[in-house]
């Protein structure tokens, strides 16, 4: 290669390494932006240490911010965007260091976590980058920096020798910092050698200007929020722990609870459900199915917002584009939250499920309150299944049915409305026997492994006080 095209390639090099060094900055600011929009403000804490969780969020925070600002200034004045990293340092990376920096205290009776006191901690970190401002002020008269940073960073060591508090904010000072750091130096040292700018400022009138901020405020408010949506949807998961079938319920059961029904508009998959499938049937690997959703919401009961407009990130359930859910989960609080909710509809936990599976459930909401204890059911007719893997399939349920509700009082019958729904309120707590009566040619129950039947068209529950308890039957063919 001749030294003219050595010459010609020098700054395409300069350059590509240059956008390289903006698309990761870029990258790191959305990304904590997004962690900052799928978290949770603090407020309301009133815990020991209520004011590390307020400095961490602040951290996070920062750091988006920092990354951001730096990366998009430094396409047309590298030198200002190296300044900007470097101002965003020790701020933010003692807010990151600083709640997790600390002992695990154990006494008699407990134990607690101990961190410095926040003067302590502030001065700890003015001390750690106190050498480093002595360079930074001084770098054009290089006598002068180093007594300063020799001066300053004696009176360091001296300190965080005898200081209790080194081993566990040092490190992370020092890890939080380099990010900061390198990259505030990248641009100073290609401003400093007069390496070629990405793009040339144009001069502009102020109201240009102002359109440019405002544009560039919803980009980066758009790009934060598909940040957020990125992450919900990449820690979806299917596994929710040990936990049992959750009964019926008329009102909402926690501070967090949403309960409503909604379309799933679009469907995706995380990533370890995209790994779980790659030996799955190929059919399967193409279906419009995964484990999280943009759903539109159809009917609220609680926990969602009515602003427009009605959408919704539903996560950790098996989820059919253009398939209607019930929804029993559990909102996130998070910034993000007030955009666009993020719930949780979990498997097994919740009552989460087809909105055709969801009879019960709807009626109940839907309706007064049972009073008293009630019991509550269906009846399902022979034919197909409405289950996570043929979601579009209508159940047939059976009108008309009579069931039999024996307890201390005596007995009393009920029958099932169009929907095949049947319920019994009223009732006083204690055990019961609950009949169906079945129809002529049917049995209810289902099949062993072995293939053997197993009856239950009788079966008995126990009540308690002003509870609600379902009780369904599945009819097939003789």
């Amino acid at each position: 290669m001749s030294n003219d095209s050595v010459a010609e390639a020098r700054p395409k090099l300069k350059l590509a390494l240059s956008w390289f060094v903006v698309a990761a900055g870029a990258f790191t600011g959305l990304y904590a932006l997004g962690i900052v929009g799928s978290d949770y403000l603090p407020v309301g804490d009133d815990s020991q240490g209520w004011y590390l969780r307020w400095i961490d969020f602040i951290g996070i925070g920062l750091l988006g911010a920092g990354f951001l600002a730096g990366s998009l200034t430094a396409v047309t004045n590298p030198k200002r965007a190296g300044f900007v990293f470097l101002a965003f340092l020790p701020v933010t990376a003692f807010c990151m260091a600083y709640p997790d920096a600390g002992f695990l205290v154990w006494h008699a009776d407990g134990g607690y976590f101990e961190s410095p006191v926040p003067l302590t901690a502030v001065g700890l970190t003015l001390l750690f980058f106190a050498p480093f401002a002595a360079l930074l002020f001084e770098f054009r008269h290089r006598k002068r920096a180093a007594i300063a940073f020799a001066v300053s960073a004696l009176v360091a060591i001296l300190v965080f020798a005898r200081s209790r508090w080194t081993s566990v904010l040092l490190p992370r000072l020092a890890g939080y910092a380099v990010p900061f750091l390198l990259i505030g130096l990248y641009w100073l040292w290609t401003n400093e050698f007069r390496w070629p700018v990405l793009m040339q400022p144009r001069s502009r009138s102020i109201g240009r200007r102002l359109a440019v901020i405002a544009i560039a405020f919803g980009l980066l408010l758009s790009g934060g929020i598909a940040m957020a949506v990125f992450r919900a949807a990449f820690f979806s998961s299917l596994f929710n722990g040990d936990c049992r079938a959750k009964p019926p319920f008329t009102h909402t059961q926690h501070k967090e609870h949403a309960v409503f029904t909604a379309r799933a508009i679009y469907v995706g998959r995380s990533v370890h459900t995209m790994k779980d499938l790659r030996l799955a049937p190929e059919n399967l690997r193409e279906s419009p199915v995964g484990d999280w959703a943009i759903g539109l919401v159809q009917e609220r009961f609680w926990g969602v917002p009515s602003r427009w407009p009605h959408l919704v990130l539903m996560t950790n359930l098996i989820y059919w584009k253009g398939g209607t859910y019930f929804i029993d989960g559990g909102v996130e609080r998070s910034l993000l939250s007030n955009i666009l909710p993020v719930v949780a509809g979990g498997i097994g936990c919740s009552r989460s499920k087809l909105v055709q599976e969801a009879g019960v459930d709807l009626r109940l909401l839907r309706e007064v309150s049972p009073r008293r204890g009630a019991i509550v059911g269906r009846v399902r007719q022979p034919g197909p299944y409405a289950g996570m893997m043929n979601p579009f399939d209508q159940p047939k349920f059976l009108s008309g049915a009579q069931i039999e509700v024996t307890g201390a009082d005596g007995a009393r019958l009920v029958t099932t409305d169009a929907s095949g729904v049947y319920e019994l309120d009223g009732l006083d707590a204690g055990d019961y026997t609950v009949r169906l009566h079945v129809p002529e040619g049917q049995r209810a129950g289902g099949f062993h492994v072995d293939g053997s039947f197993f009856d239950q068209s009788v079966q008995t529950l126990h009540l308690k006080a002003d509870a609600v308890v379902e009780c369904d039957f599945a009819l097939v063919g003789k």
